[in-house]
């Protein structure tokens, strides 16, 4: 008698603590958050039209690759 007492007591308590578990604050897994698309970053190697003895620091990405590759003189 006490065994079938000992199940159903068991029974119920693994009942009642999966009924809690389902309260209203928890998280709801299908509202999805939406985030803001990507943007691209401008091109900060690329100077306004103008003058070129303004541009004289700027590198075409070719000379940018040599110097990368090979070193400072790019030789």
């Amino acid at each position: 008698m006490q065994n079938k007492l000992a199940k159903i007591a068991v029974i119920m308590g693994l009942g009642f603590v999966l009924t809690a578990c389902s309260g209203v604050g928890s998280p709801d897994e299908f509202s999805v958050l939406k985030n803001p698309p990507l943007v691209v970053p401008p091109d900060y190697h690329l100077r306004p039209p103008g003058d070129d003895s303004e541009v004289r620091g700027a590198f075409t990405p070719q000379e940018i690759a040599k110097r990368a590759l090979f070193g400072e003189n790019g030789a």
